[in-house]
């Protein structure tokens, strides 16, 4: 997966739909699967420059490798061409910068869910451990905060558990972490 940031100058950005993105499903037959009207979704990158829009667009869905192989200049250009199809948007960025994250997102197989729920029902077995991360939940910074927030409650909100082996950490004869 790529990430491709562009920085607009806010009068040329003006073209930009209501909302805080789009997602593109593979049946459009576009590159990028997403864009994220980063200035819009969050105020303190909106209030870094007034005078500047930024967003994001990803690449890469599951088995596209070949797109990742492309240059950061021909990643650029992909997602500008579907900008503009897409919103209408063709100034050229005051900037870019292209961001890979080779195998970056989980893929979850057929029969994830049930997975998980196998994983979780042997882990409540154990007093004070509950299982939670994009590994489980999704990959999105909402479904991670959600699933900690689960976890959290799967335990009972009862910290003590946590609290015990943080106090008095395993002691290695190799280093590390406690000691």
């Amino acid at each position: 997966m790529a990430l491709i940031t562009l920085a607009y100058r806010r009068a040329d950005a003006a073209v930009l739909p209501e909302g805080s993105g789009f997602l593109v499903p593979p049946v459009d037959g576009r590159t990028i699967k997403a864009s994220t009207f980063a200035s819009r979704k969050w105020d303190w990158i909106d209030e870094q420059d007034p005078d500047l829009v930024v967003l994001r667009t990803s690449v890469g869905r599951y088995g596209e490798t070949e797109i990742l192989g492309r240059d950061d200049a021909g990643l650029i250009d992909v997602s500008r061409h579907d900008l503009a199809e897409a919103t209408g948007l063709t100034a050229a960025p005051v900037a870019a910068r292209v961001t890979r994250w080779q195998d970056g997102l989980p893929q979850y197989p057929v029969g994830h869910h049930a997975r998980v729920a196998r994983i979780r029902e042997h882990v409540a077995k154990l007093p004070g451990l509950a299982v939670c991360g994009a590994a489980y939940d999704g990959v999105g910074i909402p479904a991670c905060v959600a699933g900690a927030h689960a976890a959290v409650d799967r335990l009972g909100g009862d910290l003590r558990a946590v609290r015990e082996p943080t106090a008095h950490p395993v002691q290695s004869l190799h280093g590390g972490a406690g000691e």
